[in-house]
């Protein structure tokens, strides 16, 4: 057979688990006797403007090339201004504070009124992404930020929020049957009791004045450095600033995954527009070649999300030609359920699952009219043996690392989402007890951020290196929140 493989970028220096993926499978279907063409754009490094928008940065040349045995076809990016790109996600930010907390207060209280006996507490909606601060997570509050506590109906409790208020406002807490209590003025550094009798679990926060930073593309309310709650009789507990939407996704995978697919499919398709606009590429030369694809092609492989590269090919492909959809989805993403990737799916012949979980409890459900089947990333089996002449002293010391030092290795880019931090703050607790302990971390330094003098980069490695690597490490650890499927952590456990 021969198949047409589309995707964001192709090159075999990139680093990233999607990217790897790819090369792998169509590595295998080579393997197998197929022919196997990809097309792609010269885009080659991934820039971050604002939260969803990015900036393409070109590496390859346009046209067609054969590389390592595969042919390769790309077509230039469309370039687009930093500045539109801000104003995009400004724009995108506020609409979809609106019709999150108007559309997802519904859902969630729905859902909490069937889920409380069971639930934990955790941030539901309207909060910023996590911050760190001295090792602690803080978050950011939108104009309406929810979250739930223990099921407590004819129970008073203390809810107790700690942080900074740069502007004087005042938080309402809203408890559901037209219930509210307010906190005193607020400005600089706060402590805020508010004393609550919520008929159900779901609270919701409301910051009176907001302001919007000229650099930021959020709606900012009160910096929140903790929440803590007592009931009427015992003691204060406090709720963790990481455990958000994604920790309800992780409990409740079943009534909190509809939560999201019905929240997405009510989004605006405007908003979805501007945020594929937003996260590119934007290549129209490849749009325009899509709607030609090869006659003797059987099948067309498309992925992945959340870029824009699967809703062209299924807006611009003709309805004859098969199309088979590689996702990679995030279940516990609510960026993941826009209405363009549900509609780019159902145009699919075939949607490929990177789990057997995914196909079945996920796509399964979800578009029961589209097949699905598991097409897991594949691990390559490692050599059996230890390389000749690898000793594991002599290696952390050609890497900087002290050769008695309890290395603890983790391989991802370092970026906010991968939360590296808690692996380094980990390492660095062994420090202060007086163990002799490192952290390596291989992966481009995507953030650019300090590290302390426990942590080392290793940056990019090539094969060898990374399995020698793995081999010496003493420990294996990935704390990140945005993973669809985490090689990485199958080929530690290879080792």
């Amino acid at each position: 057979m021969k198949f047409l493989f589309v995707c964001h970028r192709w090159g075999g220096d990139l680093v990233g688990g999607a990217e790897i993926h790819h090369r792998r499978l169509v590595r295998d279907l080579m393997d197998l006797g197929h022919e196997v063409e990809v097309w792609t754009t010269t885009g080659r490094e991934i820039e971050p403007v604002a939260h969803w928008a990015v900036q393409w940065h070109e590496g390859y040349a346009r046209g067609e090339a054969v590389e390592d045995g595969v042919r390769v076809r790309r077509w230039p990016l469309k370039p687009v201004r930093r500045e539109l790109l801000g104003l995009g996600a400004k724009w995108l930010q506020r609409r979809m504070e609106e019709s999150f907390v108007s559309l997802m207060s519904a859902e969630a209280q729905d859902f909490v009124a069937r889920a409380k006996a069971s639930l934990e507490p955790c941030l539901l909606s309207g909060w910023h992404l996590p911050e760190l601060e001295n090792g602690r997570a803080v978050r950011w509050t939108g104009r309406r930020s929810s979250l739930v506590l223990p099921a407590l109906r004819d129970r008073r409790v203390e809810l107790t929020v700690s942080g900074f208020a740069p502007k004087r406002t005042r938080l309402i807490a809203h408890t559901g049957a037209g219930k509210r209590v307010a906190s005193g003025p607020l400005k600089g550094w706060f402590t805020a009791r508010l004393a609550l009798e919520p008929w159900q679990p779901l609270v919701e926060l409301e910051t009176t004045r907001c302001f919007r930073p000229l650099k930021d593309h959020r709606t900012l309310g009160v910096r929140v450095t903790e929440v803590c709650w007592r009931l009427e009789v015992g003691p204060e507990e406090r709720l963790d600033l990481w455990d958000d939407m994604r920790a309800l996704g992780r409990r409740h995978f079943r009534e909190w995954s509809a939560v999201l697919w019905r929240h997405g499919q009510d989004c605006p398709e405007r908003a979805g527009r501007v945020f594929d606009w937003l996260r590119g590429p934007r290549c129209p030369g490849l749009a325009r070649a899509l709607r030609n694809p090869p006659a003797d092609c059987d099948a067309v492989i498309a992925g992945n999300l959340p870029w824009s590269i699967l809703p062209m090919v299924a807006r611009n492909l003709p309805r004859e030609a098969k199309l088979l959809a590689m996702p990679l989805w995030h279940v516990e993403d609510d960026y993941y359920y826009w209405p363009q990737y549900a509609e780019a799916l159902r145009r699919a012949d075939l949607i490929l699952a990177n789990t057997q979980f995914s196909a079945r409890e996920f796509f399964g459900r979800f578009l029961p009219g589209n097949p699905a089947a598991f097409v897991g990333p594949g691990v390559p089996e490692p050599p059996r043996e230890t390389p000749a002449g690898l000793e594991a002293a002599a290696w952390k010391e050609a890497h900087g690392i002290g050769r008695g030092e309890f290395l603890v290795l983790s391989v991802s880019r370092k970026s906010p989402e991968k939360r590296y931090e808690v692996i380094g703050d980990a390492v660095a607790m062994l420090r202060v007890k007086g163990k002799a302990a490192r952290f390596a971390l291989v992966g481009p330094d995507a953030d650019g951020r300090p590290v302390d003098d426990g942590v080392r980069l290793l940056g990019r490695l090539d094969d060898a290196e990374l399995d020698a690597a793995y081999r010496v490490c003493d420990a294996f650890a990935l704390m990140s929140d945005s993973e669809s499927f985490g090689m990485v952590l199958a080929e530690a456990m290879m080792r």
